[in-house]
């Protein structure tokens, strides 16, 4: 049985872009949750209701980013298309920072996926 479609959202701190990324993808069939600083360092296997993952045991002082970060587990290849034409046909700028969890970062926390995001973009940016 395939697994329903789930998005984790973090920092997108401009209301109206939030509820329209939100509105379209509950219409997609996509549950979204937003994550908050606290919850930075919890496995996002966990994040994402996981069976066998369970909170990071510590808290979280300080670590953050400012920057908005999309995680996207169990798209389909339909939904992942509408999702990207979604942002280009609304006029709305696409999120920077955006992974598919994986076997390997499912057992990451949102910091180190920030991390590998960030430089991943860094190097990309400086290709170009």
């Amino acid at each position: 049985m395939k697994e329903k479609a789930q998005a984790l959202l973090y920092n997108f701190t401009d209301e109206e872009r939030c509820r329209r990324i939100q509105r379209y993808l509950r219409k997609a069939g996509v549950s979204v949750r937003k994550v908050q600083a606290p919850e930075f360092l919890h496995p996002l296997g966990y994040l994402f209701e996981m069976p066998g993952f369970a909170p990071c045991p510590q808290f979280n002082l300080g670590g953050n980013f400012p920057e908005e970060m999309l995680v996207m587990k169990d798209f389909s290849e339909d939904q992942m298309d509408g999702f990207l034409n979604f942002f280009r046909e609304s006029g709305l700028e696409p999120v920077e920072l955006k992974a598919v969890l994986t076997p390997v970062t499912q057992h990451w926390s949102s910091l180190k996926l920030h991390a590998e995001l960030t430089e991943e973009h860094r190097a990309m940016s400086a290709r170009r």
